[in-house]
C-alpha cells in the first residue's frame, strides 16, 4: 500500500497519466525527487554495511535501489515501450556487470590498488555492455543468461582466506561523496536517455553505482577480503534485480504502473531474502 501511494503521488505531482506527455514543470518535479531519493538509498546501504557487515551491505547494494527508481523515472519520462526495452537491456547489462564483478575482487586480492581495479573493471563492464547489444533479441534468453551471471560470479570469486577485520567508521565527507555520486549517475542517465536510446539506457540502468560508491572505499580501508564478502552479498541482491526487471519487461506495457512496480519490488525483495538466507546457511555449514 505504501509503495502504491508513493508511485501514485510521484505520478500525480509530475502530472502524468498512463503514458506521460512531456511537460517541463513535471520533469522538474521528477528531477527533484530523483536527486532526493537516490542519495538516501545510498546512505541506507552504507549504514547497513556499518551495522551488519559487508555481506549484508552487499545484499542491500545489490538490490535495485538505484536501477529500480531509474526504471520508474524512465517510464514516466520516455513511456512504457521505451521502459520495456530498457528492462530487457538491463537484464543483458547484468551479464556485462558479471564480468566486472569477477574482475574487481581478483584484482583486489592480487594486490592491485583500488583506483586501478575500479578503472579496469569498469572498462570490462563497458566492453561487455557493447557486446551484449550485438546479441539477437531474445527476452527469455536474457532472463536465463542473467540468472546464470551471479551463479558464475559466486563460483569464480576468490576463496576467502583472510580474517574478518573491524570496520572503521567512514568520514562524514566520504559518505557525502558516495551519496552525491549515486545521485549524479541517476541524473545523467535519465537526462540523456533520449540520446542514448533504450539500449544503452538499459545497460546503464545496471551500471555499478553502488559498487563504485562503496567498494573502492571498502577496499582502501578494510582490505581485499572484505571486498570479496561484499561481492558475495551483492550476488544475492542481483537475483532480486533480475526478478525486478523480469517483471517490468513484460508487464509495464499491459498493467497499471503502480501494479507493475509493486509486483517488481515484491519479487526483488522476496528473491533476495531467499538467496541471502541460502548463502548464509551454506556459509554457516561450511564454517562448522
Amino acid at each position: 500500500m505504501a509503495l502504491w501511494l508513493l508511485l501514485h503521488a510521484v505520478a500525480h505531482l509530475a502530472g502524468y497519466g498512463a503514458v506521460p506527455p512531456f511537460r517541463e514543470s513535471a520533469v522538474d518535479r521528477i528531477l527533484l525527487f530523483k536527486l532526493t531519493l537516490t542519495p538516501l538509498l545510498v546512505l541506507i546501504c552504507m549504514l547497513i554495511t556499518r551495522r551488519w557487515g559487508a555481506f549484508a551491505g552487499g545484499v542491500a547494494a545489490g538490490l535495485p535501489v538505484v536501477s529500480g527508481p531509474l526504471s520508474f523515472f524512465l517510464t514516466l519520462e520516455q513511456g512504457t515501450a521505451f521502459s520495456a526495452q530498457a528492462a530487457y537491456n538491463t537484464l543483458l547489462g547484468i551479464d556485462a556487470n558479471g564480468l566486472a564483478a569477477v574482475a574487481y575482487p581478483w584484482l583486489a586480492v592480487l594486490g592491485v590498488p583500488w583506483y586501478a581495479a575500479i578503472a579496469l573493471s569498469l572498462g570490462i563492464y563497458f566492453l561487455g555492455g557493447w557486446f551484449v547489444q550485438l546479441l539477437p533479441h531474445w527476452p527469455l534468453g536474457a532472463v536465463g543468461f542473467s540468472l546464470l551471471s551471479p551463479l558464475l560470479v559466486l563460483l569464480c570469486l576468490p576463496r576467502q582466506a583472510g580474517r574478518d577485520v573491524p570496520q572503521p567508521q567512514p568520514h562524514q565527507w566520504l559518505m557525502l561523496v558516495q551519496m552525491a555520486f549515486g545521485s549524479l549517475l541517476v541524473y545523467a542517465v535519465t537526462e540523456t536517455a533520449h540520446c542514448l536510446g533504450a539500449g544503452w539506457s538499459g545497460i546503464l540502468m545496471f551500471f555499478p553505482v553502488m559498487i563504485c560508491a562503496m567498494v573502492p572505499f571498502i577496499h582502501a580501508t578494510q582490505g581485499p577480503w572484505t571486498v570479496v564478502r561484499v561481492y558475495r552479498g551483492l550476488m544475492a541482491g542481483w537475483f532480486g534485480c533480475i526478478a525486478f526487471f523480469a517483471i517490468v519487461m513484460p508487464l509495464v506495457e499491459i498493467t497499471p504502473l503502480w501494479l507493475c512496480y509493486a509486483l517488481a519490488v515484491g519479487a526483488a525483495l522476496g528473491t533476495s531474502a531467499v538467496v541471502s538466507a541460502v548463502q548464509r546457511r551454506r556459509a554457516g555449514g561450511a564454517a562448522s
